[in-house]
Parts: structure tokens; sequence; C-alpha cells
């Protein structure tokens, strides 16, 4: 095969994959309002279709088109030659094709319905508050996962294959070390405020009415640049982001946590993924394997980004403070936006990563790496996952979870197979200090903010990450924006400036 006629057939696989996985979206999508009697035929669809895409990018003809590109062990991106585009599609089937010829089309199929099915029996056990009815098929789940970590080989570390599906090219002790740094940092701070006395957040925790919720959520992100002409905006039992197509990308929020800025910030957050999405698709990339995050730490970036960096800060709620008391006069009554401010930063160990303020998170994040590590050795069953938790809840935090709903059971990532995603999302907190670290020295990003248009903001985020998806490796984009690799200094300093620059 010449190399003209392998780039050309290989922009046809990734046509056909892309639209095999937008295919996948849709399902995943409705997957959420299916009745309890068709769960089983969607896992089973789901499963067909996962199939389906692993014969397709572990087929002996994507082997060879690559070989016949250059590409290599030590050498992902092919020929020199190429150009940026080419290399980027290059690298992501060699990466692909790598991991997927070493699983068999069986076991890929199986892990499919196994994790479709666990999602409704994660839901179920999370609603009714009772671990036992998810332990079968949490079981079966690390199980599989150590099989597939074992099928695709390593050399330091079982979780080190599983970790570079996510994150590429960082390594299980890259991110030990991360976090060993970041833990006595996030402690010493978490200390320092716990010193400085307590913070009246009483009042988000008031009645108020979801509709005018949802209406102010819909005016942020508006104001961050969402593109209602292409995605929308639902509810789900845990917020999230799907790409469905070039021009249909959905987030959720949810409304069943008790505070007013739970969902709030859940929109935001996921805006801010949507908004990656929406950005990677473009001229160069839309409707190829590029139009998407260079990795799950830098879409994490964007969406950390704007939901702390930016939807916590002064110059945010200076501008959208006295809109949310026009929506809520009676709750907000009493209260001003300094008092408002210090509420919604708050820094207060809690159960639940989700609503967890950005000193406390992290540790949320350290929690999950060690667990995953240890069901990943053996050295840690399912059946003693609960009492585990709660002991690491309590040895991290200094809270220990009531329930099971409120501990073990409160995350999806597990029922649908994704051991190693965690670690993304305190990368991601690091990723997006730096980069707004190197975006201030270029715009004065409060003066923008407190403006209530965020359109600069945004245009500097797409011009050096959004349109380039993933064209380059995400360490090699840091080095792009930012000029140096991955420092965690950035957000050390951060936190610091914001949390302790007034004690």
């Amino acid at each position: 095969m010449k190399r003209d006629m392998a780039i050309k057939r290989l922009w046809e696989i990734d046509r056909e994959f892309v639209l095999l996985s937008h295919i996948g979206g849709v399902l995943v999508w409705d997957q959420e309002s299916v009745p309890p009697a068709g769960e089983q035929e969607r896992a089973q669809q789901l499963g067909l279709l996962d199939r389906k895409m692993h014969d397709l990018s572990a087929s002996e003809e994507i082997g060879e088109i690559l070989a016949q590109l250059g590409a290599s062990e030590g050498r992902e991106e092919g020929d020199a030659s190429l150009d940026d585009r080419t290399k980027g599609m290059v690298r992501q089937y060699f990466r692909a094709w790598n991991r997927e010829r070493k699983l068999d089309a069986d076991f890929v199929q199986e892990f499919s319905e196994t994790t479709n099915q666990a999602h409704h029996v994660w839901a179920t056990a999370r609603k009714n508050n009772d671990f036992s009815l998810y332990e079968p098929v949490l079981s079966r789940i690390v199980e599989l996962v150590q099989r597939k970590a074992g099928a695709f080989g390593f050399k330091d570390d079982p979780y080190d294959p599983l970790l570079d599906v996510f994150e590429p090219g960082t390594s299980t002790a890259e991110v030990e070390q991360l976090f060993r740094e970041m833990k006595g940092d996030l402690i010493g701070i978490m200390e320092r405020m716990r010193e400085a006395g307590p913070v009246d957040d009483t009042f988000l925790y008031s009645a108020y009415a979801q509709d005018k919720q949802a209406a102010f959520g819909r005016e942020v992100l508006d104001a961050m640049g969402f593109d209602w002409n292409r995605g929308v905006c639902g509810i789900s039992t845990h917020p999230y982001t799907i790409s469905l197509g070039a021009d249909d990308i959905r987030i959720t929020t949810r409304y069943t946590e008790p505070s007013v800025i739970s969902p709030l910030f859940s929109s935001i957050h996921e805006g801010g993924h949507a908004l990656y999405e929406m950005g990677a698709s473009n001229e160069v990339t839309r409707g190829t394997c590029l139009a998407n995050g260079a990795s799950l730490a830098f879409h994490e970036s964007q969406s950390r980004l704007w939901e702390n960096m930016i939807g916590r800060s002064r110059a945010f709620w200076v501008r959208f403070f006295p809109r949310l008391k026009e929506l809520f006069p009676i709750q907000l009554e009493y209260v001003d936006v300094d008092k408002f401010l210090a509420a919604v930063n708050v820094v207060k160990p809690s159960e639940i990563r989700v609503d967890a303020d950005e000193v406390t998170y992290g540790l949320h994040i350290i929690l999950r790496f060690e667990l995953e590590r240890e069901l990943l050795s053996g050295n840690l069953s399912v059946s003693d996952l609960p009492g585990a938790w709660n002991d690491g809840m309590e040895k991290l935090l200094g809270v220990r979870p009531k329930t099971d709903r409120m501990g073990v059971l409160q995350d999806v990532h597990w029922s649908m197979g994704e051991l190693g995603y965690f670690p993304t999302y305190a990368l991601g907190n690091l990723y997006g200090a730096q980069i707004l670290h190197t975006m201030n020295r270029e715009i004065d990003v409060d003066a923008v903010v407190a403006t209530g248009d965020f359109s600069p903001v945004r245009m500097w985020l797409d011009q050096h990450i959004l349109r380039h998806g993933a064209l380059y490796k995400p360490k090699d984009l840091l080095r792009n924006v930012t000029g140096e690799p991955l420092d965690a200094k950035y957000f050390r300093e951060y936190l610091s400036n914001k949390y302790l620059g007034s004690l």
C-alpha cells in the first residue's frame, strides 16, 4: 500500500470509527431514561457496538497502514515528514491499535455489557443506600480490569497501562510523587483554614426553586459562550458531558444536593468540558478522532478553571451576585457579596467529592487513587471497600461518611470500569493553575470576568488550547502553552494566595 493511499484509508476508517462512537454516545445519553426492563438489551447494544469498534481499531489493516506511515513503539506519530494533523491521527490510532490488539473481542464485549448493566445497578444501590446490591457486579468489574491491565502489559506497575489510557505519557510513579507533595500542601492549608474559624454558609441550604436555579445557570453558560445551537443541558444522577456529534455536545447537572451552588458549579464544570469539545471541533479536526481533548487532565483543566478559578472568584460574583439576589431575594435578604463569596469558598471537609472545596477536593482524589491501586493489586477486596473508604476519609479529611451513599456509592466511575480515571481530576487542577498563570501574563483575567463578557478568556483558551483538540500529546501541549513542563508550584501558589493571603 502506497503512503498516499494509506493516509486516505486511515481517514476513511477514522470517519467510520467516529460515527460509531457518536452512535454509542446517543445510546449512553438515552441510558438515563431507559425503563428497567430495557436495561439488559441496551447493555447488549452497547456491547456489540464496542466490539465492532474494537474490531475496527485492532484490525490487521490498521496495523499495516500504521506501519506504512512509520508508526512503531517509541515512534507513535510515524514519519517526521507527515503534517501535524496526520501525525496526531497516526498517534491516536497507533495507541489504540497497540492496546486493542492485545484484547480478545469476546472480552471487550463482555466488559462493555458488564459495565453498562452496572450503571443501573450502581444508580439503584446509590438511591437505596445499599452497597450489597452493587458489590457483586463491582467485584466482577475489578476482575475484568485486572485482566485488562495484564493483557495490556506493564513494566513497573499494573496501574500504569490503565492511567495511560486517560493521561497518555504519565506514569503512576509521577502521579504518586505529585500526590505526595499535594497531600502535605492541602492538609496544611485545610488546617490553617480550620484555625481561622467557621464561616456561615447556612443560607446556601435554604429552599431555592429549581426553575430559577436552572435559569441562572443558563445565564452563566451564556456568558461562558456555550453555544445552544450545538449543545443542550439535561439532568442526570451524576453530571457529565458527552459528544453525540460535531454539533451535538450535551451536558447534564443535578439538583439532588441541598446546596444552591452545587447545581450551578456542576453546570459551570460541565460547561467547561463542553467548550473544549466545541472548540476542538473546527475546520482542522472536525469529524475526526482529533476533535477531542488532548487528555482527560487537559479536559479537567478547562472544567475546573471555569468552575473554581473563575466561578468562585470575587470578580465573578461582583458581577453575578446581584442577579442571583434578584432571583432569590428572600433567601439572600441578609447576605452581601462578601458573605456570599466567603460561603462559596469555604474550606470545610465533607463527604461528597463533587461538592468539595478547592482545597479538600484533591484529598478526595488521592483517596480514590490509593483505593484503586489496592483493588488492582488484590490487597483490598470489594467487600472490604466501604470500610476502607470510610477509614481513608477519616484519616485524610477527618470526616467519616455516615452512609454508603455519602461514601463509596457516590461516584459512577467504577461502574464504568474506569480505574485510572480519577487522578486526571487532580492533575487537571495543576494544569489549570499553570494555564491561568500564563493567561494572566497576557490578559487581566479578573478584569475581564468582572465585565460579565468572558469572550476574551474564551478566545485565549481557544487559540492556545481548545482548537488544537488532540493534535498534540498533553505534555507537549502544556509546554507549548506555558513554556515549561507541569509544575505543581502554580497550584500551590494559587491556593496559598487565595486562602492564606488574608490570614
